[in-house]
């Protein structure tokens, strides 16, 4: 076929299949490109019929090892996966020009412990804890699956889950988590930090000040940080397939990391976190000793004590943003012990951070993972969905600051509240 009937660009918006392009010959135009596990072969399917095949280890195979096909539809903008064990579903992906189309619909982020009640809803109904809350399972798995809600996964989904036991159990978590997300993420918390930080500190000395990237996006390895995702995307482009439909590949690619990280058989171990729980809980225990101190004294140590932690932060992103060092010392001297300092996510895990501090309890390690995920999550989402103990101290932070985020303990409450919105 001549490579010339190859259309050169995608819509910048969601387009039905039958879209054409300018010569009307619609039969002509790339349909879809799909790799198969029994013939390891990546191929250009055109609406004709004509196939088009190439060699299969362009799609890294490493991360096609669990899947009998992965099919991408560019018109649709979206990539269909089917498992080795025969289970199928979809993500989506934006375009170039628009790689966060959220057109007004609620952005729901659900902790790891809600995303097992998905999963047991689908798979062991008997092991959900109610009927209200497997009512409102199914409820919320409906509405993703239509389209009306956004349920994002992240980093911390793809770790824990990956670090999951259970072969069984993690399995049937996987599909659960990327058959709902359908390819939305959460941004890296850490970038999402280094810009909130970058945008204050620039706008503090009268400097231009860049937006914070979209948080919840379809944009490829958004949920990775920078380091994971060089590792994770491809290297170069592919000189068989067009340069406009790069995008759409490179989109694949990434649902397909993400889909590998959690479904691949051998757990993914855990970082040790014995180190900064050991620091914490010293310094904690500390503080709850100088009884002496007003509290007002030990909120401030412990404002002093979170921003010895974000040292690094503050010096890349006043670099970044061509702050002096004068100026940089000046916002901290003038802004840091402020209680909303314009950044939602930064703002939000400093207040909950001191307050658990201040509560001198038990120190754990997913602690760190808990609440940096779901601060981050509440300073951009319409609804967290966490466990009761984490929501109840989150939701002081979300009163004091005046955050718009409603906060669940359950998914009936995610749900009626949704209900009330529509």
């Amino acid at each position: 076929m001549d490579e010339t009937s190859v259309p050169t660009t995608l819509p910048d918006d969601d387009a039905s299949e039958t879209t054409s392009g300018g010569d009307g010959k619609s039969s002509d135009f790339i349909e879809a490109f799909q790799w198969r596990a029994d013939d390891n072969m990546v191929a250009l399917r055109f609406r004709s019929g004509v196939v088009r095949g190439f060699s299969g280890d362009a799609l890294h195979a490493i991360h096609a090892k669990d899947f009998a096909m992965v099919e991408v539809y560019p018109w649709r903008r979206s990539v269909f996966f089917k498992t080795t064990r025969g289970d199928g579903f979809s993500s989506r992906f934006g375009s170039r020009f628009n790689s966060s189309p959220l057109r007004d619909r609620p952005v729901v982020y659900l902790d790891q412990n809600q995303w097992s009640t998905l999963s047991k809803s689908v798979h062991a109904p008997w092991r959900v804890q109610s009927d209200d809350e497997l009512k409102a399972a199914w409820r919320l798995i409906g509405l993703a699956s239509s389209g009306r809600v956004v349920l994002p996964l992240s980093a911390a989904h793809l770790g824990e889950t990956g670090s999951f036991g259970n072969d069984e159990g993690r399995y049937e978590l996987a599909v659960a988590i990327l058959s709902c997300s359908g390819g939305w993420q959460m941004r890296d918390p850490l970038q999402v930090r280094a810009a909130e930080f970058r945008q204050v500190l620039a706008r503090s000395s009268g400097k231009p000040a860049a937006l914070v990237p979209d948080v919840f996006t379809l944009e490829p390895y958004a949920a990775l940080d920078p380091a994971t995702r060089e590792g994770s995307s491809p290297r170069k482009d592919h000189a068989e397939l067009p340069a406009e439909w790069t995008y759409a590949y490179t989109a694949s690619l990434s649902s397909m990391v993400y889909a590998s990280m959690m479904l691949d058989q051998q757990a993914t171990p855990r970082g040790d976190m014995t180190g900064w729980v050991q620091r914490v809980q010293e310094f904690s225990t500390w503080l709850s000793g100088e009884t002496n101190r007003t509290k007002q004294q030990r909120r401030r140590a412990a404002e002093v004590f979170m921003f010895s932690d974000a040292t690094r932060e503050i010096a890349r992103a006043s670099f970044d943003a061509g702050l002096s060092l004068s100026e940089m010392s000046a916002w901290t001297q003038s802004t840091w012990h402020l209680p909303e300092l314009g950044a939602p996510a930064i703002s939000l895990f400093r207040a909950t951070m001191i307050d658990k501090l201040l509560g001198s309890g038990r120190w754990e390690g997913n602690d760190l993972t808990d609440l940096f995920y779901l601060c981050t999550a509440a300073g951009y989402a319409d609804h967290v969905v966490g466990e009761r103990r984490t929501i109840g101290l989150l939701e002081q932070s979300v009163r004091r600051l005046h955050a718009p985020v409603k906060l669940h303990r359950t998914l009936a409450s995610v749900v009626d509240a949704l209900s009330s919105e529509q």
